[in-house]
């Protein structure tokens, strides 16, 4: 829920303006009061999107002070129990804004308005926005406490850099967090693909080498990869991906590639830099690594080539990096991965065509059999509608359509840029219509309760996910269950009281604790689906206690006692 607690002005008087990085290296102090160790760096690759900042281990405990990187105020501050948890962003006077996520608690002013917000609004989730002179915040102070909320899966900090016009995520180790690193990056697998003119894969045309260490020197067999004449094309040609990971003296974890370049002799056939990623663009992460792979056989391979509809600013060129090759041809490559510091690995190759006869279709995906990245999409009958806009697909997709039950649409192995519209006629029945919703089963047979709207007769729902869809109903309420106490004891003396919450179909939507009739925070831990309230210090003796969760269903469950605290 947004509450809009000030006026929210676009323009300040303030001088908010950008300096360079190099001015920006030398002014920032460290958000944590311990050495810094990374657990991940930026641009690591994730499901569907990009690391956009870096992780920082609090030595695997909650608590630890956050400190303010530099002068500045408090900009926005967001709680949910997914994503970024407990969140704080921070403008700063250079036009830099600075994030700090998986909080567990915050300090001083902002804590006292969060609570008034969130007891105000009866919601544990709240999203604030704030003006320069509304909360200031000095360099070194304390801002609030590390720990382990939202999507976060063991303590640590997720810290950021953003601009705070564009809101792009930038490399904080570009703007001088100094992190001690003296290894260079390595290199695990060589892919080729069989590409179209746009930089499609052509479907059954790629090949994995294996690359191997001898004496500090990167090689694959013989140094040589030796491939089909049909990889060749009239229209279309080459390209590479490299199996690249990384990591820093301190730690073992591994993260991701900061900069390749892919050249042929003196000429660059392609390169990747990540110094910023727009949070619109992130999720093109799907084209820019190997999906498959990285799905399938949970390896990270990077592209030194990119489809003509890849928007990333991490290319510093526009080139494609398609390399046009014929039968019988030999090429000779190098590639080079490099970190922050300029720890760099190289792996020189050389490529050989075999003779034979080049591939000469002009059409590798019929159209009646594939959906094209370039085009938007719709088909409907009394039934059921499907839609997408263009460039939902990064590549030629399956059609897999069906406009009959059982109701399908697309690959389901396959990713989508953005959400396809699905609406289906709603059936006659005496069920409630707020407990019908659509499903979908996408790739592994893995089942997804669509957030669902009812207009008229039809049920609509946005998809992140191809595959098949059907209309579901959840009549089922959420169960509530004591988790740390039993009912029967005196808890005198406990200051945390949990409880389990299963929600087996749909989402839960809401949730609030009612102590005599008052309401307090209840915060909602998703990842272990379980509720729990941090008791005041005032609250002692036998009192009435009421849980009442909701799913988006609108199927409501309440839980009573009289506890003795």
């Amino acid at each position: 829920m947004v509450f809009r607690l000030f006026t929210l002005f676009f323009l300040f008087t303030l001088p908010f303006i950008c300096v360079s990085q190099e001015n920006a290296k030398t002014n920032y102090r460290s958000p944590l009061g311990i050495p810094l160790v990374l657990a991940a760096n930026f641009g690591e690759l994730r499901p569907n999107h990009f690391h956009m900042g870096l992780d920082f281990k609090t030595n695997g405990v909650e608590g630890l002070p956050l400190y303010a990187i530099e002068e500045g105020y408090i900009a926005r501050i967001k709680i949910s129990p997914y994503g970024y948890g407990k969140a704080i962003y921070i403008n700063h006077p250079n036009g830099i804004t600075s994030v700090y996520a998986h909080c567990s608690s915050f300090k001083g002013k902002l804590d006292s308005i969060v609570k008034v917000v969130q007891e105000k609004e009866q919601n544990f989730e709240i999203e604030l926005f704030f003006v320069p002179t509304d909360v200031p915040i000095k360099k070194g102070e304390i801002i609030a406490l590390s720990g382990n909320t939202g999507g976060s899966t063991a303590p640590h900090l997720h810290f950021e850099l953003r601009d705070t016009k564009t809101e792009e995520a930038m490399n904080p180790l570009v703007y001088g967090f100094e992190i001690q690193d003296h290894k260079s990056p390595t290199i695990k697998g060589l892919k080729v693909y069989a590409l179209t003119d746009e930089g499609y894969q052509i479907p059954g045309k790629s090949q994995i080498v294996s690359v191997s260490k001898t004496n500090n020197e990167y090689h694959i067999a013989g140094d040589l990869l030796t491939i089909p004449s049909d990889y060749c094309s009239e229209h279309g040609g080459i390209g590479f991906a490299l199996e690249v990971v990384d990591q820093f003296d301190a730690a073992d974890n591994i993260c991701g590639l900061y900069k390749s370049v892919l050249k042929s002799g003196n000429d660059t056939i392609f390169r990747q830099q990540i110094d910023k990623v727009a949070f619109d663009h992130s999720r093109y992460i799907n084209s820019h690594k190997d999906y498959h792979e990285y799905t399938v056989n949970k390896r990270k391979f990077h592209k030194s080539f990119k489809t003509e509809h890849n928007p990333l600013a991490i290319y510093p060129t526009s080139d494609l990096g398609i390399i046009k090759i014929n039968p019988r041809d030999k090429l000779s490559l190098s590639y080079s991965a490099q970190d922050v510091k300029k720890n760099k690995s190289s792996l020189n190759f050389n490529v050989l065509v075999s003779e034979g006869k080049m591939n000469t279709s002009k059409s590798n995906f019929p159209s009646w059999s594939y959906f094209y990245p370039d085009s938007t999409i719709q088909f409907k009958n009394d039934k059921i509608e499907f839609s997408a806009q263009v460039h939902t697909f990064y590549e030629p997709t399956k059609k897999n359509l069906s406009l009959v039950a059982p109701f399908s649409f697309g690959d389901p192995t396959q990713p989508i840029q953005y959400p396809v519209i699905v609406k289906l006629k709603l059936p006659v029945s005496k069920v409630e219509l707020s407990k019908y919703y659509i499903n979908v089963i996408s790739s592994g047979g893995k089942s997804h309760a669509l957030l669902s709207t009812i207009n008229g007769d039809w049920i609509r729902a946005e998809s992140g996910y191809l595959g098949t869809f059907n209309i579901r109903v959840d009549t089922i309420a959420p169960s509530i269950s004591p988790l740390n106490f039993k009912t029967t004891e005196i808890t005198k003396g406990k200051n945390r009281y949990s409880w389990k919450v299963n929600e087996s179909q749909t989402e839960l939507v809401d949730y609030d604790l009612f102590i005599d009739g008052k309401w307090y925070v209840l915060e909602y831990e998703s990842k272990g689906d379980y509720v729990f309230f941090d008791k005041p210090k005032g609250i002692v003796g036998k009192h009435k206690v009421e849980i009442i969760v909701i799913d988006s269903c609108g199927n409501v469950r309440k839980w009573t006692s009289d506890l003795v605290f």
